[in-house]
């Protein structure tokens, strides 16, 4: 019972943490994903523009750090209700 108390304070603030941390791990890869989506069928030469490799990089940074804004925001309000039933 007091498990599910938890579960429900601070589910989703951990949710937001995970996908914060997993957009943080895409977007450090950027390059590496950049190159493998731009990769045409069967091709043994081809050139990814700056302009991809830097969307593949700093999109999922600017996402990942909206859920690690929105898990510091979520567990703070979590956290304070917490304090205040205790």
């Amino acid at each position: 019972m007091m498990q599910n108390k938890y579960l429900k304070l601070f589910g989703v603030p951990t949710g937001f943490f995970l996908l914060g941390v997993l957009f943080l791990i895409i977007g450090a890869n950027g390059r590496q994903n950049a190159i493998n989506f731009s990769r045409p069928g069967g091709a043994d030469s081809w050139s990814t523009s700056d302009s991809l490799i830097n969307a593949f990089i700093y999109v999922p940074m600017i996402i990942g750090i909206s859920f690690l804004i929105l898990f510091i925001s979520t567990f703070t309000i979590s956290f304070y209700k917490w304090q205040k039933n205790l």
